[in-house]
């Protein structure tokens, strides 16, 4: 492991090899420099992890170094040394970006803490910056795509809607981009540098104790409650109680007052749930403020070739990203899908491990997905509510695959390779579908 690095500049011998055998006595490589010149110089030829300076020099004082380095693009820290009556330029130069400073004579215990900190405390910085890139490149890759005349006006409704702290109700079938649009909402508020917290209320029922804890988690951001008509009486009244007087009551019991945005989402009438008596009438009027409607994909599918375009972009596989032949526009245009944006992702996922190195042609989407709608089901449910998986086309698809791939290993005895080519697809791709349908191979051994 390379160890860090520290530059001592420093008019005085002396001193300079005296910081340099402290610091090197904790492990750390240094490098000596006696002006802010002949910094600048080293600068030029090699790298650091932090520079220690003096701050009045003869050849250049410490804070024309930090001037000078920090107009380079060096963005290391600097600590500054400071003699008697020199305290206030040292607080000048923090304000100008130094780290810290230490005042003559330096102690070592000092030295050392205040240079590991600044370097810890860097590579900190960098990490952050790191992970905000994957983060912001996540985000690039999830973004709501396309500039029809409906997402255009999606779009602008953001950006008004992110100007104001009201409560938004965002509504859309499943699979249009809800979530997406809740977080491009709250990225482009005034509570962008604090959290968005979410609560599924589909997935965990939306408990009081839950949302309680999630109220707690986002103060000063965005509260994002997802399929809010799944929300549970007990927690109804807990956000009735923060529109009704903006407080919440804690894990604890205590009453707290709520400093945060509240983004809901449904793919559900919530009318219907209003009168059915699964929602409170005074929620869903206070839901119902300022609706935000996701149009179906088969209300623009003018979209699909740069929702397309965008997903390959990001989706690449060998480190290569992918472009779909000019054929298989058609074929996606003519499709209705119904699970809309995310369906589409999912079948572009699917096109390129079928596809392999190969073109992402129509023959390629036709075969995902015309199969599936030219023939029944495989199997034959027993009960009543059974039965009606059989109308659930994500399911239906899932289980023709399945028998698709099945099939094929029989025929081919087992033999994989032959089953690949009765199945067109690359070799190298059959271990995804037997892992998807926990396909074992006692299966396509023993079944007659």
């Amino acid at each position: 492991m390379k160890r860090p690095h520290v530059l001592i500049v420093d008019d005085e011998e002396f001193v300079r090899d005296s910081l340099e055998e402290v610091l090197r006595l904790e492990g750390l490589e240094t490098s000596a420099a006696s002006g802010a010149q002949e910094a600048v110089r080293f600068l030029e030829k090699h790298d650091c992890d932090a520079i220690v300076t003096d701050l009045r020099m003869p050849r250049g004082d410490g804070l024309s170094l930090l001037n000078e380095a920090r107009r380079r693009g060096v963005v290391i820290p600097i600590v500054m040394i400071t003699g008697v009556g020199t305290v206030a330029e040292a607080v000048q130069a923090m304000k100008a970006g130094a780290y810290d400073f230490l005042q003559k004579p330096v102690h070592p215990a000092d030295l050392v803490r205040v240079v590991t900190r600044a370097i810890e405390h860097h590579g900190l910085q960098q990490e952050l910056q790191q992970l905000r890139g994957t983060v912001a490149g996540l985000r690039r890759a999830e973004a709501l795509v396309g500039s029809s005349p409906a997402m255009r006006s999606v779009h602008e409704q953001i950006l008004r809607l992110a100007a104001t702290d009201s409560t938004v109700l965002i509504t859309g079938e499943t699979g249009t981009g809800k979530e997406l649009c809740a977080r491009a909402i709250h990225d482009h508020s005034a509570r962008s540098q604090r959290m968005l917290v979410r609560i599924d209320c589909a997935r965990f029922g939306g408990s009081a104790d839950e949302l309680a804890l999630r109220l707690h988690e986002a103060q000063g951001g965005t509260l994002l409650v997802d399929d809010v008509g799944e929300l549970r009486p007990e927690a109804q009244s807990t956000l009735a109680r923060l529109f009704e007087r903006n407080e919440f009551e804690d894990s604890g019991g205590a009453l707290r007052t709520a400093d945060l945005r509240l983004v809901a989402t449904t793919s559900e009438d919530l009318g219907a749930r209003v009168r059915a008596g699964k929602l409170k009438a005074e929620l869903y009027h206070r839901l119902d403020v300022v609706p935000l409607r996701l149009p179906p994909l088969r209300e623009h599918p003018e979209d699909i070739p740069e929702i397309a375009a965008h997903y390959l972009q990001h989706a690449k596989l060998g480190g290569k990203s992918r472009a779909l032949a000019p054929d298989a526009h058609e074929v996606l245009a003519s499709h209705e899908w119904p699970g809309n944006v995310r369906e589409l992702r999912n079948v572009l996922e699917r096109a390129l491990i079928v596809a392999g190195s190969g073109p992402l042609s129509a023959d390629v989407f036709r075969s995902i997905l015309e199969p599936v709608l030219a023939q029944p089901p495989a199997r034959a449910p027993d009960s009543a509510l059974a039965r009606l998986v059989e109308f659930n086309l994500r399911r239906n698809v899932d289980l023709r695959e399945r028998d698709v791939v099945l099939a094929a290993l029989q025929r081919a005895a087992g033999v994989k390779k032959e089953a690949c080519e009765l199945l067109g697809i690359d070799p190298r791709n059959l271990g995804y579908y037997l892992r998807k349908h926990k396909i074992k191979e006692e299966e396509w051994a023993t079944r007659s």
